[in-house]
């Protein structure tokens, strides 16, 4: 277990390599805000190749309670994802090597990934990239910059309906 600041990373079992962030005891009305115990358990995997608003948008997440896993390609993303399991993914269009498009395809050809909500998060807000982004299987599209309270509403509508779909 690694205490960074306010926060414990440590690895899970079973897990893999991959950091799960975790508030410490006892900061908790001094970290975050008064919802954040309502996301606690929903993992976001966030891809994002500009580290300026990777770490911006890490922060915030975790800040309201979120578990972040972190991707800088869409390569990268992919093996989180299998690893991780997110209960919602967030993810540039504009990619190195691979892009949004290219990325997401491949999560709905994987079949333990194939019904995970995922939010195009990009620049590009254009009608026909709004279009192409939701027809290749992404589930929402928000331009950028987006505030972190939009995004968390968004991202608890999406996980909310897939939790009620499960249910049914």
């Amino acid at each position: 277990m690694i205490f960074q600041g306010s926060r414990e990373v440590e690895f899970e079992p079973g897990r893999g390599k991959i950091p799960v962030v975790r508030r410490r005891k006892g900061l908790g009305s001094a970290i975050g805000s008064g919802i954040a115990h309502n996301f606690a358990m929903t993992r976001v995997l966030l891809v994002e190749d500009s580290s300026d608003i990777l770490y911006v948008m890490q922060m915030e997440l975790e800040w309201l309670g979120y578990t972040v896993y972190v991707a800088a390609n869409a390569q990268a993303g992919i093996e989180i994802a299998r690893l991780s399991h997110p209960d919602v993914i967030v993810s540039d269009l504009g990619l190195p090597e691979e892009d949004g498009f290219e990325f997401i395809k491949r999560i709905r050809k994987t079949k333990e990934l194939a019904a995970v909500p995922a939010i195009a998060l990009t620049g590009f807000g254009e009608p026909r990239d709004v279009q192409q982004a939701l027809s290749l299987g992404f589930t929402a599209h928000l331009t950028k910059p987006v505030e972190g309270n939009e995004l968390a509403d968004l991202i608890e509508k999406l996980t909310t309906s897939r939790l009620e779909r499960k249910a049914a």
